[in-house]
């Protein structure tokens, strides 16, 4: 199957480029709208499908029942692109430096009743503080050592869906949410309502989960995953070099696979652009 006409293509313009970094360090994440066509989404959605039912991927036979298709820049080059995919990639770019990384790529699938919906943050809690320190002071950025961008595959306009819930701002708060209905600063949890094609950058330690899928239809959500690419974020140091990967590289522009399998570099705070 060839990869259908893009949607959004281009670098935001520096005011829009500052709203949405606004909202990501404040907030936690932050929505851009239409990056995606909705042939392209319908593209992804379709080859989730194929490879979940690829014996050679999953359990013998295939599972179309396939909760998570793990590492599939492993599979299509389609996949692989969308890391240096504008705008996405400046926005990324804002946060975690010039020289980002590829982290890891994922398709989350969630039937009727699936969901990931424990509230959490992804690794473990990076910035913990005590108990008498109530929070980070909120006119202080904490440094991003890595970032998902989520893109939305299927329209998330209600909760029956099971859109991701967040905790806005709880990514200062120094320590793991509550079981049940958290709340940080005097807000609580707030559903990423989205359509397919959307994008939304997300800060792994804002507090979140997703609320289980209650529709007769399947939620696809694809992550995209950044890391630093500098030598201090020992997690996020490039693709692995696999035969697959090699494969799916073969004849693709340097950038790209600088990208994907280039060696870590030490970046220096004056080499972020800041707007």
């Amino acid at each position: 199957m060839s990869s259908p006409d893009c949607g959004l293509t281009t670098r935001l313009p520096d005011d829009a480029m500052r709203v949405v970094l606004d909202q990501f360090h404040r907030d936690g994440f932050a929505l851009i709208k239409g990056v995606l066509s909705a042939a392209e989404c319908a593209f992804f959605r379709q080859r989730t499908d194929e490879l979940s039912r690829d014996p050679s991927i999953c359990p013998p036979g295939g599972d179309d029942r396939l909760f998570i298709l793990r590492n599939a820049e492993l599979y299509d080059r389609a996949f692989v692109e969308l890391f240096l995919r504008e705008p996405i990639y400046s926005l990324v770019q804002q946060i975690l430096g010039p020289d980002c990384r590829f982290c890891a790529q994922n398709v989350i699938r969630n039937r009727p009743g699936a969901a990931i919906s424990h509230w959490h943050v992804d690794d473990i809690l990076e910035y913990p503080l005590p108990p008498e320190v109530p929070q980070w002071d909120p006119r202080t950025r904490l440094p991003v050592m890595w970032l998902s961008v989520q893109v939305a595959l299927t329209d998330l306009l209600t909760t029956e869906v099971g859109p991701t819930e967040v905790v806005p701002g709880s990514q200062r708060s120094g320590r793991l949410p509550a079981d049940k209905d958290p709340v940080f600063a005097g807000r609580g949890a707030e559903p990423v309502l989205c359509q397919a094609g959307d994008i939304y950058l997300f800060n792994h330690q804002v507090w979140h989960r997703g609320r289980p899928n209650q529709s007769q239809g399947t939620r696809y959500l694809m992550q995209l995953q950044y890391g630093r690419g500098d030598s201090i974020a020992w997690r996020l140091q490039a693709a692995p070099r696999t035969e697959e990967l090699a494969g799916i590289l073969a004849g693709a522009e340097p950038r790209l696979v600088e990208f994907m399998i280039g060696p870590p570099k030490y970046t220096s705070p004056g080499h972020f652009n800041r707007l």
